[in-house]
């Protein structure tokens, strides 16, 4: 039986309705730390200038959240963390957890120092210092920033540069440029945050063996998911109406890092051989097709986590090093298939020829040899599929996500 905490949670992004799949990890792990009697209370900066930051519709929220504005006039990382701190001492928490955020998190966690602090990690953000993907050239980058912080911090710069002559406004150069991570002294502060917080959160193993020098501190939790209720199968009338086997890639597929192109590659190949296949993907553009693929257009997310289970296969050909891979566990909690590349958080949650297949990442002759060979073994491919949601209920369901992580972490910290 664990304590009764107040859990004051500090996220520099936040939006709800969700925008990415921070926010909706985030909102599950308060709303089930919540529902566990822990006093919890979300408190979010909201910078008026740039679109879809901490843009709250608060009623929606089971929890309850303080939006703290920052004016554009008056924008500085000094008050924008002053506003922050006092807002949290006020309240008066047995523990903070910081959640998203980008180069003004350190800041922030240094001002909250005297409370235990826990810090997740939704990306490679502690390791690049351009943006959160550590993906250069089409490639994951080999640099990181806490071992090569001036190289990291030329590159950052020379890439970010054009930007900021062009006054972009969005998160992560804003952070940028408010805490002044161009600066050689930020990495001083960047490495004071992690020396003294309690706890940091990342995703995958990977992860944590890059934070070697922390290792007594880090702890791997993974994203969760929830199983859908039973229901009639939603209207798609992007499907075409024939017996192809339908083979889907979702999420972001319009980004490189995404390897969107490299299924294609595999499919053009595998045209070349057979006929009974399509390839759907969430792409933005609904016109978006060619003689073996097409674009599902937008939909709602319901309908998308209905959507997986009237597919054959599903693909993530991610090029970079995908800090987890939502999609894979939405896609096994429909019982359907993942064909995945091997990387990443991917690679803990996909067990290759027991929950689903693996592929060298960027390999698009592989991908075509395991797409080829799930297309001709239809008894394997359903087995499975039905061995990848016995996975997600044994592993990735949030009550057993909460319970079995973040509960005994939260009691960890709080001496």
């Amino acid at each position: 039986m664990y304590r009764s905490l107040r859990v004051a949670c500090v996220d520099m992004l936040f939006c709800w309705p969700a925008q990415g799949g921070a926010d909706v990890d985030l909102f599950h792990v308060l709303k089930g730390l919540k529902e566990r009697a822990m006093d919890v209370r979300l408190f979010v900066p909201h910078f008026e200038s740039v679109a879809g930051r901490g843009i709250v519709q608060e009623e929606e929220l089971p929890f309850p959240c303080t939006v703290l504005p920052v004016n554009p006039s008056c924008c500085r990382a000094d008050r924008v963390v002053e506003t922050l701190r006092a807002a949290v001492d006020q309240w008066k928490p047995d523990v903070v957890f910081l959640s998203h955020g980008y180069a003004l998190k350190p800041l922030v966690a240094l001002a909250l120092a005297q409370y235990p602090l826990i810090s997740r990690y939704y990306a490679h953000e502690l390791l690049c210092a351009r943006d959160a993907y550590r993906f250069k050239d089409g490639i994951p980058c080999d640099y990181n920033y806490l071992r090569y912080p001036d190289y990291c911090r030329r590159c950052a710069f020379q890439s970010l540069a054009p930007q900021i002559k062009l006054g972009r406004e969005e998160a992560w150069l804003q952070d940028y440029l408010l805490a002044r991570a161009y600066e050689t002294g930020y990495y001083a502060l960047f490495r004071k945050a992690l020396d003294i917080m309690d706890a940091l959160v990342v995703f995958n193993t990977a992860l944590r063996d890059s934070l070697a020098r922390y290792k007594d501190k880090v702890h791997v939790i993974p994203g969760g998911v929830s199983l859908l209720p039973e229901g009639p199968s939603p209207s798609l009338p992007f499907l075409q109406n024939n017996d192809k086997k339908r083979i889907f890639m979702a999420g972001r597929v319009d980004d490189p890092a995404k390897g969107l192109s490299l299924l294609l590659e595999a499919g053009a190949r595998l045209l070349r051989k057979r006929d009974d296949f399509h390839i759907y993907a969430t792409h933005f553009d609904p016109l978006w097709q060619g003689p073996f693929f097409s674009s599902t257009g937008w939909m709602p997310y319901d309908t998308l986590r209905r959507t997986y289970g009237e597919m054959d296969i599903c693909v993530i050909p991610s090029r970079w090093e995908e800090p987890f891979g939502l999609v894979a566990l939405e896609s096994m909690s429909a019982g359907t298939v993942v064909c995945a590349a091997d990387c990443g958080g991917l690679h803990d949650i996909v067990l290759h020829q027991e929950t689903g297949l693996l592929f060298d990442s960027g390999d698009s002759n592989a991908l075509f040899n395991a797409l080829d060979w799930l297309l001709d073994h239809e008894e394997q491919r359903r087995s499975l599929g039905a061995a990848g949601l016995e996975r997600v209920q044994k592993h990735y369901l949030w009550n057993h996500v909460i319970d079995t992580y973040y509960l005994p972490l939260l009691e960890s910290v709080v001496k």
